[in-house]
């Protein structure tokens, strides 16, 4: 064994440190100072608790750095280098939105509604009540097309 490679720096060693520190201050305060009975019991169950999260570590996996914590399976260079081609086709049966559908309807209605309001300068679009405003304005011209689409039969 080669002591070089005995002495590869873990990282979980600062934490060790750190641990290791909090304890020796607790135990340091219970001798040091003239405490009462609950503040001795708190530093008691700080180092206790210390004790225990370095007990933990041991079992601690330290996990290469080509690995993704998430899913816990690799995470390979070229996912994110290549980029798949996609077909385009022309054909409209592959389209899953059809022209003059309702969400193209919405969307249309979207854009129109936002261009307007941000063009007034009254309405400050970062706000957090813009998506409700614009969705209020919205819900207006869907439902003045949906009332001249279906006039009433008042006379």
């Amino acid at each position: 064994m080669n002591l070089k490679t005995d002495k590869k720096k873990s990282p979980l060693k600062g934490v060790y440190v750190f641990y290791s520190v909090i304890i020796a201050l607790c135990i340091l305060a219970l001798f040091v100072f003239n405490l009462n009975i609950y503040a001795k019991a708190v530093l008691c169950t700080l180092a206790f608790l210390c004790v225990c999260i370095v007990r933990s570590l041991k079992n601690a996996m330290i996990l290469p750095p080509d690995i993704d914590p998430d899913t816990m399976q690799p995470i390979e260079e070229a996912e994110y280098v290549e980029v798949e081609t996609v077909k385009e086709t022309t054909e409209e049966t592959d389209s899953t939105i059809k022209a003059g559908s309702a969400i193209d309807t919405y969307l249309a209605l979207l854009i129109e509604t936002d261009e307007e309001l941000s063009s007034d300068p009254s309405v400050d679009t970062s706000s957090p009540s813009y998506n409700m405003l614009l969705n209020h304005r919205i819900s207006m011209k869907l439902d003045a097309m949906s009332q001249s689409n279906n006039p009433s039969d008042k006379d």
